[in-house]
This record gives structure tokens, sequence and C-alpha cells, in this order.
């Protein structure tokens, strides 16, 4: 255990764990999916090594001991819920249990912002780790469009879906987030739409601003070319 934890803190420590992370992240949005049926543990394994990565990363960054105490207590919580739903099969919390994935996320993302955006030059790695940090969001966006449709039933016309099926709310945040909307799962309430705008406009900004400041922050360090001829 102690080796894979050591594995895991190199993951954070040098730039580039954040091919690592890209490569979770597809394959847990992705590929287990398609897989799930052949293969039953492996999205639960995904998500779980997933989850230490992160753990571990926000860990990392941390500051002092009572941030650290704060993300293991938040992240345990999200853990301890979500394994207690898949084991008894029955979902009392669920609204904790969402909120505190959620969270947990949002947390994920300004850990993976912050190792983007530390100082240093800019790299092939940190554009990977903004990539990064684009699907974390939108698992973030996914986790609480589940967690208003939980709190109040109806917000989302989900056609043939589940009432609250992840699945189709991940694909509905994705679609969301990039401004494709084909329109086949609509917001109905004014939250669901509040939160479907913010995340559109999200999805508009991020390469504009985050991306963007990167590539210039590169660009400004590449040396002038010497004039022809001097």
């Amino acid at each position: 255990m102690r080796r894979l934890i050591d594995r895991t803190t190199s993951v954070w420590q040098k730039e580039e764990g954040f091919s690592v992370l890209l490569a979770l992240l597809v394959g847990a949005l992705f590929f287990a999916p398609l897989l799930k049926d052949w293969l039953p543990g492996l999205a639960a394994a995904g998500t779980a090594l997933l989850v230490l990565l992160f753990v571990v990363g926000a860990l990392v960054v941390s500051r002092n001991a009572w941030a650290a105490l704060g993300v293991s207590l938040l992240a345990g919580s999200a853990v301890a819920l979500e394994m207690a739903y898949e084991i008894s099969g029955t979902d009392s919390f669920a609204p904790w249990r969402l909120g505190t994935a959620g969270l947990t996320f949002v947390l994920f993302t300004a850990v993976t912002l912050a190792r983007v955006f530390a100082p240093g030059p800019v790299t092939s790695h940190r554009l990977v780790g903004a990539v990064v940090a684009f699907l974390l969001a939108g698992i973030t966006w996914a986790y609480g469009y589940q967690w208003l449709e939980t709190v109040r039933p109806g917000s989302f016309h989900l056609g043939a879906a589940p009432q609250g099926s992840y699945p189709t709310l991940v694909y509905y945040s994705f679609v969301t987030l990039t401004t494709v909307g084909y329109g086949d799962v609509t917001p109905v309430t004014s939250a669901a739409r509040a939160l479907s705008n913010v995340e559109s406009l999200l999805g508009v900004l991020y390469p504009a601003i985050f991306i963007g400041r990167l590539l210039s922050k590169q660009v400004g360090r590449v040396p002038p070319e010497p004039p022809v001829g001097g």
C-alpha cells in the first residue's frame, strides 16, 4: 500500500502525471461503460484508482494540516457513501452521496488547475492538465444535475432513461459543456436551466481564457528570431 501511495504521489510531483490522469478519465468516462457487461469490476476499480490519485494530489498540494484533514474527510465521506450505496443497493442518503461527490470533484478540479498554473514554464504536459480539468468540470456538473434531479424530480426531461440516471446526465453534461445541444435531454425547471446555462458558458470561456492564457505564456517565453542578415 505504501508503494502505491508513493507512486500516486509521483504522478502529482511530475508534470508527466497529467497524461496518466487523462488516460484514467477517458477510460472511466468512455471505455468503462462499454466494457461493464463483460468486466463488471472494471468501472469500480478504475473509479477507486482515480479517487486515490486525486486524494493524494489534494494532500500534496495542501499547504497545512487542516487543509489535508478537510480533503481527507470530504473525499472519505464521498467514497464511504458511494460504497454503502453499491453494497446495500439502496440510496437512502442520495442527496448527501451526490453532494459530497460533487464537492469532491470541485476540489479535484481546483487541485488540477493549481498544478496547471503553478509557477514554472508552460509545457505540453500542462496543456494536458488543462484538458483534465475540463473533463473534471463535466463530471462535476453531472453530479450537480443528478443531485438536482434527486432533490427535485422532474428537473430534466430524460426521455426513456430512468429518473436520475447518472450515465444519461453525464452525457447531457458533456453535450452542454461542448455546446453541442442534441436536444434529447432538456432542462425543465428554472434551476436546471440556470445550471445548464452556467456550464455552457464555461464550455465557451474555458478554452478561450484558461487554455488561451497557457498558450500566450508559452508564446511569451519563445525568444524572438534574429533579423535576417543580422
